[in-house]
This record gives C-alpha cells, structure tokens and sequence, in this order.
C-alpha cells in the first residue's frame, strides 16, 4: 500500500510540475504571439495593441469569478482545443477584410481559458521545489514555436503548442469542481508590477518602442523581453532561497534581507518601480537595460510572494481590484498604442513613469507609516 501510495504521489507531482510548465508557455505565447499578430496585420487602431490588451482584460475579469469557479474540467479541456483551433482564423479572414475580427475573437477564447486555467491552479511554481526551472522551460517551448519555420510564428507551431498545454493542463487539473475560496484581499498597489511589465511584453513589437533604440534586431529583442519575464523569476526564486538558507544557518545575522515576507517584498518591488522610472530621465543606453531591468525585477518579486498571510490594513474589494488592474494594465496599454502614433518612445516612457511615480509615492507612504509611531488604542 506504501508503494502504490508513492507512485500516485509521483504521478501527481509530475502532472503539477507539467501543468505548471503549460500555464507558464500559454502566457508568454499569448503576450508574444497576439502582439506580432497585431502588428503584422498593420491595424492602425492603438498600433495593433488592441488584441493583447483584450486577451489582458479578459484574464483580469474572469480570473477567479463564479463563472471560472463553478466552470467543469472538460469545459477547460474543450475551451484550450477550440483555442488552439481557431489561431488561424485572423489568416482564413483575410480575403474577406475581417482579420483584425478574427485576431479579436482569437484574443478572447484565449483570455477567457488562460482565466479558467489560472483559477483552477492549486500549485505555485516557487512552492514545486528549490529551483522555479517551469518558466525557463517554458520560454525555450515558445522559442521553439517561434523558430519553427522561420523567424516569427506560424500558425501550425502555435497550433500544435497550444493543444499540448490543453491536453497536459486536462490532465493536470482537479478533478472536482473549484470552490470559492476567499483569501486575502491585496492593496492596489500589487497591481503595479505586473502592470508594468504587461506594459513591456504588450509593447514588444511596436516599432517605435524604445528598446528599437538600443540597435538590438527583432530575434534579440525577443529574447531579451522572454528573459526578463520568465528568466528573472527563477534566478530570483533562486537568490531568496540562497538568502533563506544563509539566515538559518547563522540565526543571529540580520543583515540578510527579510525578503520571504510579502510585506517586505512589497517594499523593494515599489522601490524598484520608482527607480526604474528614474532611468527614464537620461537618454543613455546603460539607463535604458536598467529601466527595462528594475521593473522586471519588481515583477519577480511580485512572482514569488507569498501567497498566505498576507494580510494588510487597508485593502480592496474584488470589484475594485478589478477595476485597479484594467486601468493600470490594459487599458493603459491601448492608450500608449494610441499615442505612441503620434509621440513614439515617449509614450511608454510616459506610462512607466505613471507607474513608477505611484510606486514611489506608496514607498514613501509606507516608509512614513513605519517611521512614524502610531497610537495604540486599547479596546472598549
């Protein structure tokens, strides 16, 4: 009985870490894939950003709602084949002027699955083991699609990634249905680091971003932008856990940083923000890697914080949780493609700099709370 006991806990750990590895390869495909379809299109409308701020927003809305909630796994299973089939949809609409249709459509089945996927996620990449290696995997994965034939997607590579994370997150996934569960309630600022770097992976292929001005060529700058978001958490994760172990094996050491704590991951990741939209002040190369860098690492914070106990004193309902997250992500997203037409790089610039001021402001807030002494009431 101890044996058989030992192979299922064997054969559900291996399914985890396979799901985990899809869940990772369906959200760097779905920022990657949607933005260059956007742009191969040519639509004029916010410079092609409409399809990825869709696919944002329908994550956002979804994600954790009754309908995902209550949603069966063989709707999950059905959803991500039908994703999977209609990728070469906006292609077949061609000839009859209704491509940027059907990439909306594509954006939308695909938002609404990554939501259902999202929800129904009982695992932690950085709670599977010592090493998060599932985004790195995950990253080669969508490099092997976008290689495949040529050097940009093709339709049947998309395709064929798309219905093996269907079949290994069918296979992955709870059998029973997901019940509510209410956490804690997060601030509005935890919406800030994976705001800025949607606005970064959102932005890829626009071609007057600003890293076009660092020289890089289209392959680098992809590399590069899957380095940050699926690189960075894992040699973060990795760095923590050094750290974790350094402090037990000297108790008495204070000088490592307490980062294990949400509370205090919350800080440097505010921080990083605010200094990442400093970089943007000079025009210099070096200052461009780190305003793309610091939020990045905001990001992998973000990625790796714990996801119990954190409870704060003020928070915000889900509804306006919501609400924070539309307007700081998608639809900032779609302003700086509308404006980026007229003004170029300054319109990320711009954007980065919103976030990072509101980053800094709710340092020094916090900063301030803790510097200060409160009064302590006693209860009635």
């Amino acid at each position: 009985m101890s044996d058989k006991t030992r192979q299922s806990n064997t054969a559900t750990n291996t399914w985890a870490h396979a799901g985990e590895v899809a869940q990772w390869t369906l959200q760097l495909l779905g920022w990657l894939w949607l933005g260059e379809q956007g742009m191969r299109q040519g639509w004029a409308m916010a410079s092609g950003v409409l399809a990825v701020a869709l696919w944002w927003a329908v994550r956002i809305l979804l994600r954790g709602s009754a309908w995902a909630l209550r949603a069966k796994p063989r709707a999950v299973a059905w959803l991500g084949l039908l994703s999977a089939c209609v990728v070469g949809l906006p292609e077949l609409l061609v000839p009859f002027g209704a491509a940027h249709v059907g990439l909306l459509a594509v954006a939308l089945l695909w938002g609404a699955w990554s939501a259902l996927v999202e929800t129904r996620s009982q695992v932690s990449t950085f709670e599977l083991g010592p090493v998060a290696w599932h985004p790195v995997l995950a990253g080669g994965l969508v490099v092997w699609a976008w290689r495949m034939p040529e050097a940009e997607f093709s339709t049947l590579s998309v395709a064929f990634l798309l219905g093996a994370c269907a079949l290994v997150l069918h296979m992955a996934q709870p059998s029973e249905v997901v019940r509510d569960c209410r956490g804690p309630r997060i601030r509005w600022v935890s919406a800030l680091a994976p705001s800025a770097m949607g606005l970064m992976m959102g932005t890829l292929w626009l071609g007057n971003a600003w890293c076009v001005g660092l020289g890089w060529r289209t392959d680098q700058r992809v590399l590069a932008h899957l380095a940050l978001m699926a690189g960075l958490p894992a040699l973060v994760a990795l760095f923590l856990s050094w750290v974790a172990q350094a402090a037990q094996v000297k108790p008495g050491a204070d000088h490592f940083p307490r980062l294990a704590e949400g509370e205090q991951r919350l800080h440097v990741s505010l921080m990083l923000l605010a200094m990442g939209a400093l970089m943007l002040l000079g025009q210099s190369a070096w200052q461009g890697v780190l305003a793309m860098l610091l939020p990045s690492l905001a990001w992998a914070l973000h990625c790796g914080r714990p996801r119990l106990g954190m409870v704060f004193s003020k928070t915000l309902s889900p509804v306006w949780s919501r609400c924070t997250a539309l307007v700081l992500g998608p639809c900032l997203l779609v302003c700086v493609g509308m404006v980026s037409m007229v003004q170029g790089p300054a319109a990320l610039q711009a954007a980065m700099a919103v976030l990072g001021g509101l980053a800094g402001a709710q340092a020094l807030a916090l900063w301030w709370r803790q510097a200060v002494p409160q009064p302590g009431w006693s209860n009635p």
